[in-house]
């Protein structure tokens, strides 16, 4: 029986997991994925106190060792479902394990979303991928695409052309929603060219990616362009599909509603970063959640 068992080993888990072990409760974070969460595929940080600059995965594993030192136990696997019986939470992953504890903190961030347009999936991980900094390696000297607009697409974008020979970066839009800072860098890249108005519609090769289809919004053209990868950041939907009986604390978007002490509305069930409704998603924000969280869970577990 855990004090707490946290679901998700992304910044806001990890901070929770930190605070949880030094109020002395039995923790435990359980992650299917590499520790880190989004931060472990991230290139580059420049906008985490205390760091002018670090690699993504470099503080993920700063702060998983951190906690490993405190005697968080780290459990490889994934939930699936939650249930609860008698003021006891029952964790189920997908190989059959059942964990029990007192309180559940869930911190199981966001999924990717897709195009859903023709090969996406043939090509998965067969030249489209999701994180530069896993996959970016394997198309050195060779082009690549990059779909979207925001930040992720801009500074992965920059990181594979530290790698690549060219970076095509690709946005529907007419402007980039990326911050002003970022598209200021852009111009400093020679082999980095904006496609504007523009939507992928179709991924075509043989065993692997080869080409992809575009068009062009304002004038309708649709054309290929030969790369052999390709990168989608499109933004992200809450990973809350393991909470099938605890429909009540999602909102009409699927994100968890929690109050100001990470409390949702089941007793005992608390949430933080990336997968409750909020308006600022960072790294810095996830971790103060993971702070309140542990707190609230530990006054929580103390009362039972």
């Amino acid at each position: 029986m855990y004090d707490v068992l946290i679901v998700g080993a992304g910044p806001g888990g990890l901070s929770a997991a930190l605070y949880g072990a030094r109020s002395n409760l039995k923790v435990g974070i359980i992650e299917y994925d590499a520790p880190g969460g989004k931060m472990v595929t991230t290139s580059v940080i420049e906008n985490y106190p205390g760091f002018k600059a670090i690699d993504g995965p470099d503080l993920s594993y700063k702060m998983f060792e951190q906690i490993m030192e405190l005697g968080v136990e780290y459990i490889a696997g994934e939930v699936v479902d939650i249930t609860k019986e008698d003021n006891v939470f029952y964790l189920h992953l997908a190989g059959g394990e059942k964990l029990t504890a007192k309180s559940v903190i869930v911190a199981s961030g966001t999924t990717n979303k897709t195009l859903g347009v023709p090969g996406e999936s043939k090509y998965r991980s067969k030249g489209i991928s999701w994180c530069a900094v896993c996959d970016g390696p394997l198309y050195r000297d060779l082009e690549v695409a990059v779909i979207g607009g925001g930040n992720s697409a801009i500074k992965e974008g920059m990181y594979l052309a530290g790698i690549c020979k060219t970076v095509y970066i690709i946005h529907r839009r007419e402007e980039l929603r990326a911050d002003p800072i970022l598209q200021q860098r852009l111009k400093e890249y020679d082999n980095i060219k904006l496609i504007l108005n523009t939507e992928v519609i179709e991924f075509l090769g043989n065993e692997v990616l080869e080409e992809i289809v575009l068009r062009n919004n304002t004038t309708n053209e649709t054309y290929k362009l030969k790369v052999s990868g390709c990168f989608e950041y499109l933004g992200h939907g809450p990973a809350t599909g393991f909470l099938q009986n605890f429909q009540f604390i999602l909102n009409n978007r699927g994100f968890i509603v929690a109050n100001e002490k990470m409390e949702t509305a089941e007793p005992g069930l608390f949430a933080v970063g990336d997968v409750i409704e909020k308006e600022v998603r960072q790294i810095a924000t996830a971790v103060n959640d993971g702070v309140i969280a542990a707190l609230s869970a530990s006054k929580y577990v103390r009362r039972l």
